[in-house]
């Protein structure tokens, strides 16, 4: 979980750490404690010191919301890696074991069998086609960074 909302624990802290400078200046100025002044807290001072935790909070939900969508690409693109490896690698065993059905003499592999065999080892080369085809299109995209550098330049 705070992993996950970071940005607003952060920006939670950035309000403590602001309410914390404000009973430090006021404790310097009344000459009082650090520590009295932190927790027993005047109405009027509770109500804007508040203002620094709601603001804190604020930020960092504005920042939250903002990466959400970063954090859900790189989980979508995640979940294709896996996706991919867990397609690409059973398909290419299957291949190899059809491959190796069909290379049996017709004595061994009645027709109808080899047929079917026949139809899956085509359907697993479109499989692992499309498997190629896939790392061809990540080979052509341009990462992040290289997007950033050409809208730069």
């Amino acid at each position: 979980m705070l992993n996950r909302y970071k940005e607003i624990f952060y920006g939670l802290f950035i309000g403590l750490g602001a309410w914390a400078i404000d009973a430090l200046m006021h404790a310097k100025e009344e000459d009082g404690s650090f520590w009295t002044e932190l927790v027993h807290v005047h109405s009027g001072t509770l109500l804007y010191r508040s203002f620094f935790i709601a603001f804190g909070l604020a930020l960092g939900w504005l920042l939250w919301t903002r990466s959400r969508r970063e954090r859900e690409f790189r989980r979508l693109g995640e979940i294709y890696e896996r996706f991919h490896r867990e397609v690409a690698d059973p398909a290419f065993l299957i291949h190899a074991k059809c491959e190796e059905l069909l290379w049996l003499d017709d004595s061994k592999l009645p027709a109808p069998a080899r047929e079917l065999v026949r139809f899956v080892y085509d359907k697993v080369r479109t499989i692992e086609s499309l498997a190629k085809e896939r790392l061809s299109i990540d080979a052509k995209t341009p990462s992040a960074k290289e997007q950033q550098r050409a809208e730069k330049g």
